[in-house]
This record gives structure tokens, C-alpha cells and sequence, in this order.
């Protein structure tokens, strides 16, 4: 459970905060892959992939000042995803052939 900060009395109330969030993160990271294959997988995903990888690096900056946190350590998370995600496709690719 995320326990409200303003409720947190001690570090084992942050700890047990912080464990549910980098679960969620983990979560929600294996969630985006999902979504990825599944928009790899779709004929009309050259067009389709322009657009979004137009669009990344304005998302970057929108996602950084909603959240105040710098440009580039946002960029620099989803680069590693992306190269992770790649990378996994990438040997699949090749272990399905």
C-alpha cells in the first residue's frame, strides 16, 4: 500500500511505500511491453511509428514538466526501456526464425 507522506511516522511506512511503488513501476513497465508487441505486430505499424517516435521527444518534455523532474533523466529512462524492449524483440525475432 502507498501510504499517504503525510502519514508516513517512520521508515518502515516508507519503505513498504516505496516497495508497492517500484512494484507498480515494474508493473506498469512490463504493461508497456505488452502494448508494444501487440503495436508491432499490427501491417500498417511503419506509418504509425513515425508519428509516435515524432511525438516521443515533445511527450518527454511534457511528462518532465508535469511531474518537475528533469528533461533528460526522463529521456534517459525511456531510452533504456526502449533499447531493453528492442533488444528482447530482437532475440525473439531470431529465436523464432
Amino acid at each position: 500500500m502507498i501510504r499517504p507522506l503525510e502519514y508516513c511516522v517512520n521508515k518502515q511506512h516508507i519503505h513498504d511505500s516505496v516497495d508497492t511503488i517500484d512494484n507498480r513501476i515494474v508493473e506498469l513497465l512490463a504493461l508497456r511491453k505488452t502494448y508494444i508487441g501487440k503495436g508491432k505486430s499490427f501491417e500498417d505499424e511503419q506509418n504509425e511509428e513515425q508519428n509516435v517516435i515524432r511525438n516521443l521527444d515533445s511527450n518527454y518534455v511534457v511528462l518532465a514538466k508535469r511531474f518537475h523532474l528533469p528533461i533528460e533523466f526522463i529521456q534517459s529512462i525511456f531510452q533504456e526501456i526502449e533499447n531493453y524492449i528492442n533488444q528482447d524483440f530482437i532475440a525473439k525475432g531470431y529465436e523464432q526464425q
